[in-house]
C-alpha cells in the first residue's frame, strides 16, 4: 500500500483505449479525453486493440462496431473473453442508434454506448455514471520525470503504477 501523502499530488485519472480507424476521429478523441483529464491510446484495427488491452489493462475501452477485423460486437466479445483480471469498461460505438443495435451492443457486453461525434458533456456524464456503477475506477497516475534514448528529459505518466 502507497504512502497517502505519496498520493496527494498525483491525477486521478483513466486510461482509456479508443479503437477507431478515422485518424481524424482519433485525433479529436485524444484532445477530448485529455481535457477531461484522462489519458487515451489509440488503436486502428481490432487485433491492435486486443493487444493494447492485454499489455495497458486500461480502465476503458470504447469500441467503433464499424472496425477493421471485428464484425459489429465481435471486438466486445473478444474482450470480454479475455482472463478475468482484465475486465475493463467497455462503450460502443454502434453503426446506428436504432434500439435494437444498441441492444444488441449492450447484450454483448458493453457497459454502455457513445455516439459520433463525442458531445463533451455526454461523454462527462457517461464516464460519471460508469463510476458510480462501479464499472470505471479511475486510479491514480504519478508523473516522474524520465531520460529517453534521445539524452532529453520527459515527463511521462506511469498508469496502475500507484494502485493500492
Amino acid at each position: 500500500m502507497l504512502d497517502p501523502d505519496i498520493l496527494q499530488g498525483c491525477k486521478v485519472m483513466a486510461n482509456i483505449i479508443l479503437a477507431d480507424q478515422s485518424a481524424a476521429f482519433g485525433r479529436a478523441a485524444k484532445f477530448l479525453f485529455e481535457s477531461l483529464g484522462h489519458d487515451m491510446e489509440w488503436a486502428r484495427n481490432g487485433q491492435e486493440t486486443l493487444e493494447l488491452v492485454r499489455g495497458m489493462s486500461p480502465d476503458l475501452v470504447i469500441v467503433d462496431a464499424r472496425l477493421p477485423g471485428f464484425e459489429g460486437t465481435g471486438l466486445v466479445e473478444a474482450i470480454r473473453a479475455l482472463p478475468e483480471g482484465q475486465s475493463p469498461c467497455v462503450f460502443l460505438i454502434p453503426e446506428n442508434t436504432r434500439p435494437a443495435t444498441v441492444r444488441a451492443a449492450l447484450d454483448a457486453g458493453a457497459d454502455d454506448y457513445l455516439i459520433k461525434p463525442f458531445d463533451r458533456e455526454l461523454v462527462s456524464f457517461k464516464l460519471t455514471q460508469a463510476k458510480a456503477r462501479g464499472r470505471l475506477v479511475e486510479r491514480p497516475r504519478i508523473t516522474r520525470l524520465v531520460q529517453d534514448n534521445s539524452s532529453s528529459w520527459r515527463f511521462r505518466t506511469f498508469g496502475k503504477a500507484a494502485s493500492s
